[in-house]
């Protein structure tokens, strides 16, 4: 009885791997530049040195050799409330993530008048989560008391322009990512019927390095008016590390003898794969005298996110998968900006971003639900200098479990975050 129990709580490990976020689709990160941020994201069909990110072939119209960096502010909070029979109508508990700061940084380089490089270093995916009270009474502990990625994407690009109106650009993506998790295992004490703490672990993996590449294409069949796609692919990371189990004492001798049966001791050696989605982005954009508006529909192929498998070295009896059934979803983007002289402008924009994660998935983990976006931003130039400045406000909607957890952890969550963004560009 005892076995059964510990070894579907060992295998929920494998989300590990899972980092979590709280401003797009599943675990994915948009903001990569503040302009862009300041159009709701809405920026395949338009052009900076960020292109690189939201659109290779947008570099292409970019002149002189330009850098642009700076990071996003990023303020994320979760609440749960429980229900019946676990953890309890009674059970709240509050995230406690803190303040994320994921750095941009893109560079470009005007080699003729129709071909340009760029570099681009970006956090594609990941952010972290944290609950409070996560060492002591946090019910939730045997799930994750802490989830964090460490990621980065260097993104070698260049772009060409097959006429004056069109271009098509790609580059290499380069992914760099490491995970760590901490969590309680526990079990149903056979003497009391309650559940009990049996040991703490502490998984870390090593940097995980592999390959994706995207393309993309930027027409603008007028002066006022471009369209453009961007595919990014998936890129699967194999990932290893150790999990590393500390045994707590039940006050029990009996139990401890058991536990000592199935539990390891110290450090195990254990190995996962993520498969991060490809995205599809089409967009288009429209000027007129001193306004832009700016709209784009992306498409996140999550499907392919269907299952982590888990593997214990020397440990058969602990390895296996976790179904994670995620479903391919969108994102509407919609973003406005207002010229105020050779100097200033104003944007604003609103996005729809619809939730791969089926409800069976939801967890304190990854909290992830449907979410309204607003934004809001400005930009400054002077000279060779340019700031631009954008907030977010996320507005997610309330997701409850609906009683089928798949960890039978089951509640409602409610979710929402603040992003705040500068980003600085200079030409030469």
């Amino acid at each position: 009885m005892l076995r059964t129990r510990v070894a579907p709580a060992l295998l929920a490990l494998a989300l590990a791997a899972v980092p979590t976020t709280s401003h797009a689709s599943g675990f994915a990160i948009f903001e990569q530049g503040a302009k862009g941020m300041g159009f709701a994201g809405a920026f395949t069909s338009q052009s900076d040195p960020s292109s690189i990110f939201h659109n290779a072939a947008g570099i292409a119209f970019v002149k002189g050799t330009q850098i642009y960096f700076g990071g996003t502010l990023i303020a994320p909070s979760s609440d749960f409330t429980g229900a019946n029979p676990f953890p309890g109508e009674a059970v709240t508990e509050t995230g406690d993530a803190g303040v994320i700061v994921p750095p941009t940084f893109d560079f470009t380089h005007q080699l003729s008048d129709r071909l340009v490089l760029g570099l681009g270093v970006h956090v594609p995916y990941g952010l972290r989560t944290r609950w409070k009270n996560r060492e002591t009474t946090y019910t939730g502990r045997f799930i994750s008391k802490r989830a964090e990625v460490q990621a980065i994407s260097i993104n070698p690009s260049v772009a060409w322009k097959l006429a004056d109106r069109f271009a098509i650009g790609g580059g290499l993506d380069i992914r760099r990512s490491k995970v760590e998790l901490d969590r309680n295992v526990g079990v149903i004490n056979p003497f009391t019927l309650s559940a009990v703490d049996v040991a703490a672990v502490e998984l870390v993996s090593d940097h995980a390095t592999d390959f994706g590449f995207n393309l993309g294409f930027l027409a603008r069949p007028s002066d006022r008016f471009s369209v453009g796609a961007s595919y990014r692919h998936k890129v699967k990371q194999e990932f290893s590390g150790t999990a590393d189990f500390n045994r707590l004492s039940t006050g029990n001798s009996q139990l401890d003898a058991l536990v000592a049966l199935t539990i390891p001791a110290g450090p195990v050696g254990v190995a996962t794969e993520i498969e991060f989605p490809s995205l599809l982005s089409v967009g288009a954009s429209y000027q007129w005298d001193e306004w832009t508006v700016a709209g784009q529909v992306d498409f996140h192929n999550w499907s392919s996110f269907d299952t982590l498998p888990l593997e214990f070295e020397g440990r058969p009896d602990l390895s296996g998968e976790v179904q994670e059934d995620y479903e391919n979803s969108r994102i509407y983007r919609i973003g406005l900006e207002r010229k105020l002289g050779e100097r200033w402008a104003l944007r604003g924009g609103y996005y729809y971003d619809e939730t791969p994660s089926p409800v069976e998935s939801v967890s304190p983990l990854l909290p992830d639900a449907d979410r309204h976006g607003i934004a809001l931003g400005f930009g400054f130039q002077s000279g060779r200098w340019s700031v631009d400045v954008a907030n977010w406000y996320l507005i997610f909607k309330d997701r409850s479990t609906e009683g089928v957890n798949r960890d039978n952890y089951n509640g409602l969550y409610h979710s929402r975050a603040e992003l705040f963004a500068v980003t600085v560009g200079y030409g030469f």
